[in-house]
C-alpha cells in the first residue's frame, strides 16, 4: 500500500463528553496533516499494510495497531485541558510536537518515511506553518486570460481564491470558498474552472444540477 494521509486527533470515545473540545482540535490540526500528505502524495511510499497513519490522543496511550480500514493507529499521551490552555501564537507548535512524538513512535514498531516527515515538518515551522497551493493554472489563449485557483488552509479555515490574469496582470483576485478546515468540507465543492460563454465559472467536484456553479463571472476585457 501507498502511505497517503496523517491525521492527529484526540481520542473520539475517550473525549466525547467534550465534543465542542474534540472537534476543533480536529480541525486545528488538519493544515499541518494535509500539508504531510500532499508531500506524501510525491514520495509514493510503500508501507507493509496500511495508507494513513492517525495519531490519536489518549489520557493513558494504549499499543500502536493496524484496524480493519488500512490505518496504522498510534496513540500518544494527551491532555485536553493542557491543549486547550495552549497560547493561540503557539498553537501550531504544539501540534506539531505531538505528531512528531507519534511518528517516532510508529517508526519504532512500523516502517514509515520518518525522515522525510520530521523534515517536512521542520521546513512547515520554518515557514510559520503556512500551507498554500495550486490548485489550477489554466490558460484560456483564445481569451486571452489566465485563471488560476489557490488553496489555503490554518488553524481556523480553508479558502479558495480565484485569480484572473489579463497579460499577466491580475484583474481580478478574490475568495471564493471559506470553509472550516477540513477536506470533508471543501473537497468536493470545486472541481475546474472553464469558460461559459462570455463567463468565466468555477465548477463544483460533486454537486446537484442547482449546485453545479460554485462561481461564475464575466470575463474581464483588457
Amino acid at each position: 500500500m501507498i502511505l497517503k494521509d496523517i491525521f492527529l486527533y484526540p481520542d473520539l470515545v475517550e473525549f466525547s463528553r467534550r465534543k465542542k473540545d474534540l472537534l476543533m482540535v480536529r480541525d486545528q490540526t488538519r493544515h499541518i496533516g494535509n500539508y504531510l500528505g500532499r508531500r506524501l502524495a510525491e514520495l509514493k511510499f510503500q508501507t507493509d499494510g496500511f495508507n494513513r497513519i492517525c495519531v490519536v490522543g489518549q489520557t493513558k496511550p494504549q499499543s500502536t495497531y493496524i484496524n480493519s480500514a488500512a490505518t496504522l493507529s498510534v496513540h500518544i499521551p494527551f491532555d485536553m485541558n493542557e491543549c486547550r490552555s495552549a497560547p493561540r501564537d503557539e498553537l501550531s507548535n504544539y501540534y506539531a510536537a505531538l505528531l512528531k512524538t507519534g511518528l517516532e513512535k510508529c517508526a519504532s514498531e512500523y516502517r514509515i518515511p520518518v525522515v522525510e516527515l520530521l523534515s517536512w515538518l521542520q521546513e512547515m515551522k520554518q515557514d510559520g506553518y503556512r500551507n498554500e497551493w495550486t490548485f489550477k493554472n489554466k490558460l484560456f489563449r483564445s481569451k486571452g486570460i489566465r485563471c488560476r485557483l489557490t488553496c489555503a488552509m490554518d488553524l481556523d479555515k480553508f479558502t479558495l481564491r480565484l485569480t484572473i490574469f489579463n497579460k499577466d496582470v491580475p484583474v481580478l483576485d478574490k475568495i471564493i470558498l471559506t470553509t472550516p478546515p477540513d477536506e470533508i468540507a471543501f473537497h468536493s465543492k470545486f472541481k475546474d474552472v472553464v469558460i461559459e460563454g462570455e463567463h468565466i465559472v468555477v465548477i463544483a467536484r460533486l454537486h446537484g444540477e442547482s449546485e453545479r456553479v460554485l462561481f461564475r463571472t464575466l470575463i474581464p476585457h483588457g
